[in-house]
């Protein structure tokens, strides 16, 4: 029983890097017999719904103060704001089921929601529904198709995963090298004051 809890919590746990190579794993473990449906639908589940409000809370406390910075701030138009904000509490629902199943389309709608939504509960709502219409499906739907459905999408869901991986890292290089011009910028402007 302690190797299916641990299997289990490291299932939850591994929604947060990829949800969906996870529950295709827990798809493929369930099928082998090593671990039962119903245990495996319930910690991929329990995962993802975690990671998209995650997602939604890193909107809410980071996208924000973004928005606070003074670069950005005199570039965004506040009225062109409010403006996406209603419209995105106006289709909260439809946009939340539909970025569950487009793909690439997630982080930044759920973002997006933490940002600018301002019906928390009915994002958590929505999400919830996403995820099980989803999740279990896909854990399910590998458990019986097995590599007959897992060999097109792991080979999909890796390009995908290097895209983000490369987007991430340019951003991140973005960013150091923002800092570090910022930097000399202040020592230049320090030395000849």
């Amino acid at each position: 029983m302690f190797v299916d809890a641990a299997a289990l919590a490291g299932l939850a746990a591994g929604t947060l890097l990829s949800e969906d190579l996870t529950s295709i794993g827990a798809g493929l473990l369930v099928r082998d017999g090593q671990l039962g449906a119903l245990p495996a639908v319930a910690a991929c589940t329990a995962g993802v719904y975690v990671g998209d409000l995650g997602l939604w809370l890193a909107g809410r406390l980071l996208g924000r103060r973004l928005l606070n910075i003074a670069w950005l701030a005199r570039r965004v138009d506040p009225a062109a704001l409010d403006a996406l904000a209603t419209r995105l509490d106006a289709r909260l629902g439809p946009m939340v089921l539909a970025s569950r199943f487009l793909p690439g389309s997630r982080l930044p709608m759920y973002v997006a929601a933490g940002i600018w939504g301002r019906r928390p509960v009915a994002f958590a709502l929505w999400s919830l529904l996403a995820v099980l219409l989803w999740t279990p499906a896909l854990v399910l739907l590998t458990a019986w198709c097995g590599p007959s459905l897992t060999s097109p999408l792991i080979g999909e869901l890796g390009y995908a995963f290097r895209c983000v991986t490369t987007a991430a890292a340019l951003l991140i290089a973005l960013r150091v090298a923002a800092g570090l011009a910022r930097a000399v910028s202040r020592s230049a402007t320090g030395a000849s004051g």
